[in-house]
C-alpha cells in the first residue's frame, strides 16, 4: 500500500473525495459510505510470539451519477499494537463513465483478470500485495493487488463479447524484493565465512514515458465456456538480479561474489483463460507465457534470474453437494520456479514447480461457516494447511477463528515459513 503522505496521491484522493461528497451531480445521484473495522490477532505457536496484533480500517465513498457513471475513493488504515508505525493509505480512487456501449474508468484502480481461484497467471497488471501471517487464516490466503494509475476502456459487442484496453501511467513494483535480495546476500555471506556481500539497485524505472504499460483483452463465448485472450506489455514486478564478482580479500588470485546487482526489465505476457461448466461442476483453466527483454548480465555465472521465457498453467474445478459442501481443486504449474520467490539459486538452473491446491467450504446452518485451505508442492512434499471458522455475531459483525500449519521436511520450500505460518489467529470484523 502507498502511504497518503505521498503528496500527489493525497491530492488526488482529496480532490475526488471533495467532488464525490459535494460536487454537482444528476438528480438521481446517490452517495454511499461503506467500511470495515477489523481487529486481528495471530500467535505463532512454534515461535511462541505474536506475529499479528493490529486494528485495520477500510473505508470507501461512492457517488453514483445517475446512469452515466460514478465516483469512488477508498482508504486503508492499519494501527499495529506493536513498535510498527501506523499507516493511512489511499486505496482505489477513480471515476467511471458509461458512454453507449463503452465503459471507461480513469484513476487509481485494481484490474482483476483471470478465472482461477486465488492464483491467476493472466492477472498481471497490478503487482501483488503483501500477505501478513494472520491473513493466511483470517483472509483465506488471498493476495490483493496494489492499485495503479490507469485508464481502462471496455467495449461490449452485440454478440455478447467484449474488448478491453488498459494504459497504465506509472510503474509500481511489487513489495518484498529488497528483503528477498538481502536474505540472499546474507546466505552468500555466511557461505563465504562472513565476507560482506552487498545489494546494489535496482534503479527506479524513469518517469519519462518509458514507464507506461499497456494491456488488451478479448472476451467471447465458446460453447458454454467464457474464453479470454490477453496480452500485456510492461515491466516485470520484480527486478532481475545477478552476482558481481571481486577479488578475494585474502587471496587476490581468487574471485568471490561481492555484490548482488539488480535491474528492472520489460516483459511480454500472453494469456488465455476459460471458465464454464461440466455438468454440475464449474471448471476453469488459465495459461500464460512470459517473454523477457533480455539482460546480458543474466547469461553469466551467478544469475539469480533468467532470460528464458516460461509458462504458467492452472486447471481446476469446483462442485457443490446437495448438503451445501463445496469442494474445489486446482493443479498449478509454475515454469518460472517457486511461487514464493521470483529468484533462483545463483549457481543452479530454474526449477519448475507443480502444486496442488484445495478448498472446502461448508455452512451447517446460517451464520456458521467453515473453510479449509490446502497448498501442496508436488515435488518436495511440503504442505501448507489452514482452517477458518466464521460466526456471524450479528448481520454486520463477525468473529473469525483460524489455525494454520506447515508440514514439510528440511528440503521443502515451505520449511522456512514455519515460524510465521504455524499460527492460531482470531479476529473481529464490523461492517457498516
Amino acid at each position: 500500500m502507498r502511504a497518503v503522505r505521498s503528496g500527489r496521491w493525497f491530492a488526488w484522493a482529496v480532490l475526488i473525495a471533495f467532488f464525490t461528497a459535494f460536487g454537482p451531480a444528476a438528480a438521481a445521484a446517490e452517495t454511499e459510505v461503506r467500511g470495515t473495522v477489523a481487529y486481528r490477532l495471530g500467535y505463532g505457536y512454534d515461535a511462541e510470539e505474536l506475529v499479528e496484533n493490529s486494528l485495520s480500517l477500510d473505508l470507501s465513498v461512492q457517488r453514483r451519477l445517475g446512469f452515466s457513471g460514478k465516483l469512488y475513493v477508498g482508504f486503508e488504515g492499519r494501527i499495529p499494537f506493536t513498535d510498527e508505525e501506523a499507516e493511512l493509505n489511499v486505496g482505489e480512487a477513480y471515476a467511471d463513465l458509461y458512454v453507449g456501449a463503452t465503459d471507461w474508468r480513469i484513476g487509481r484502480q485494481v484490474i482483476s483478470w483471470g478465472t482461477a481461484d486465488g492464483f491467476n497467471p493472466t492477472n498481471v497488471i497490478n503487482p501483488r500485495g503483501t500477505l501478513t501471517p494472520a491473513a493466511l487464516t483470517l483472509a483465506g490466503g488471498a493476495l490483493d493487488g496494489e492499485p495503479v494509475l490507469a485508464l481502462q476502456a471496455s467495449y461490449y459487442l452485440a454478440s455478447g463479447g467484449s474488448l478491453t484496453a488498459v494504459a497504465v501511467g506509472e510503474f509500481v513494483p511489487a513489495e518484498g524484493a529488497d528483503e528477498m535480495l538481502a536474505a540472499a546476500a546474507g546466505r552468500l555471506s555466511a557461505g563465504l565465512g562472513g565476507l560482506p556481500v552487498e545489494v546494489a539497485g535496482p534503479d527506479p524505472v524513469p518517469a519519462d514515458g518509458s514507464q507506461v504499460e499497456w494491456a488488451v483483452r478479448a472476451e467471447g463465448l465458446l460453447g458454454n465456456h467464457n474464453v479470454y485472450v490477453s496480452y500485456f506489455r510492461g515491466w516485470d514486478d520484480y527486478p532481475a538480479a545477478w552476482l558481481e564478482w571481486g577479488p578475494h580479500p585474502l587471496d587476490p588470485a581468487g574471485f568471490v561474489p561481492s555484490k548482488i546487482a539488480a535491474s528492472y526489465r520489460r516483459v511480454h505476457k500472453f494469456g488465455v483463460a476459460t471458465a464454464g461448466t461440466l455438468k454440475d461442476a464449474g471448471v476453469w483453466t488459465e495459461l500464460s507465457y512470459t517473454v523477457f527483454d533480455e539482460l546480458e548480465e543474466l547469461d553469466g555465472a551467478g544469475a539469480l534470474s533468467s532470460n528464458a521465457g516460461y509458462a504458467e498453467l492452472v486447471a481446476g474445478a469446483d462442485y457443490t453437494f446437495a448438503n451445501g459442501l463445496m469442494l474445489s481443486g486446482q493443479v498449478i504449474y509454475s515454469g518460472g520456479g517457486s511461487l514464493l520467490s521470483p529468484y533462483k539459486d545463483p549457481f543452479g538452473d530454474v526449477e519448475p514447480q507443480t502444486y496442488f491446491a484445495g478448498i472446502a467450504r461448508y455452512s451447517p446452518e446460517p451464520g456458521h461457516d467453515f473453510e479449509g485451505i490446502l497448498l501442496a508442492n508436488a515435488g518436495d512434499g511440503g504442505v501448507i494447511a489452514a482452517g477458518r471458522y466464521t460466526y456471524d455475531i450479528r448481520q454486520a459483525a463477525k468473529l473469525i477463528l483460524g489455525i494454520s500449519r506447515v508440514f514439510s521436511g528440511a528440503g521443502s520450500e515451505f520449511h522456512p515459513l514455519k515460524s510465521m505460518a504455524n499460527l492460531i489467529s482470531a479476529g473481529v470484523e464490523l461492517h457498516f
